[in-house]
């Protein structure tokens, strides 16, 4: 179940289940090349809480 929150100053909060978003990974990386850097860095995300990918040494670090 996705919620969507939007915070009084402007700020979007959405939640996914892990299901959700694995599945909206896979759509992802299945379009990579079409992705843009927000897509690209979501997949990142989720591969690190899947621990597909090491988690960064610092914020906005590489992979």
């Amino acid at each position: 179940m996705q919620v969507i929150k939007v915070a009084d100053d402007g700020t979007l909060r959405i939640e996914f289940t892990a299901d959700e978003a694995k599945q909206i990974r896979d759509d992802l990386d299945g379009a990579w090349c079409r992705a843009g850097e927000a897509g690209k860095e979501f997949v990142r995300y989720v591969d690190t809480l899947y621990g597909e990918r090491p988690a960064p040494t610092f914020p906005g670090g590489g992979f």
